[in-house]
């Protein structure tokens, strides 16, 4: 049976709030009914299905908003286990391997003209960042680098995960990117790693972006985080 159009938009736009489509302020209705080719009065109930599940506030005069509840449920969960876990930076970069890899091929096979505007833009953020000392841009452009490269997979999952991981890992584990000097040879090495794994996207050469996202995980591993070589895994 169909889903009731107001249910259809409504999981339209959840997908597009996890892929950070819209990360504060909703369009207008209007511009949303134009958008999916529904009335206002679908799109106002869909947004109500949205309020009524947490993921949205509509504040009186000034438009819907995006909540962030999900975002401090998550951290606090993240906050818990690393409390619980002491090998977790260890477990979540090998993890964070696996995602960056699939997301990096995905990102080559589906970034359109609006991915690769942003992926431009992300990555000469990044490039300015390892240009200077200030750790607190490096850690804010890496990882919207890596964000925008999972929003390119077209795959909210993606996008939620990796943005879900890299808050961890900045936020609650002993990580890498301490204000690494701009004419250090791994300032100098992540550039050329960031390089290649944006050419390889933007060129939609999937192994070579896969290649790239595996080899810059691996020396973030190494390198940055003292955790030593991957192991083999178990077959």
């Amino acid at each position: 049976m169909a889903l009731p159009a107001s249910e259809r938009i409504a999981r339209s736009l959840e997908a597009a709030i996890l892929a950070r489509r819209y990360e504060q302020r909703l369009p207008a209705e209007r511009e949303l009914a134009a958008a999916h080719g529904v009335s206002r009065a679908t799109v106002r109930e869909a947004i109500g299905l949205l309020v009524a599940r947490g993921l949205l506030t509509r504040r009186r005069g000034a438009g819907t908003y995006v909540n962030d509840r999900s975002d401090q449920q998550l951290a606090g969960i993240w906050s818990d286990m690393a409390g619980r876990h002491p090998r977790l930076q260890e477990n979540l970069i090998e993890f964070r391997a696996m995602l960056e890899r699939e997301a990096a091929g995905l990102a080559a096979a589906r970034h359109d003209a609006a991915d690769t505007r942003r992926l431009r833009q992300a990555h000469a953020e990044v490039e300015a960042a390892y240009s200077g000392s200030d750790r607190a841009a490096q850690i804010r452009s890496d990882v919207g680098f890596h964000r925008t490269i999972a929003d390119a997979t077209h795959n909210p999952v993606f996008a939620y995960l990796m943005a879900s991981l890299l808050k961890l890992l900045h936020e609650h584990v002993q990580l890498s990117l301490a204000g690494l000097a701009p004419q250090s040879a791994a300032a100098a090495q992540l550039r050329l790693q960031h390089r290649a794994l944006l050419d390889a996207i933007l060129a939609r050469d999937i192994a070579a972006a896969e290649r790239a996202a595996s080899g810059h995980i691996e020396f973030v591993r190494v390198h940055l985080n003292d955790l030593g070589p991957r192991p083999a895994a178990r077959h």
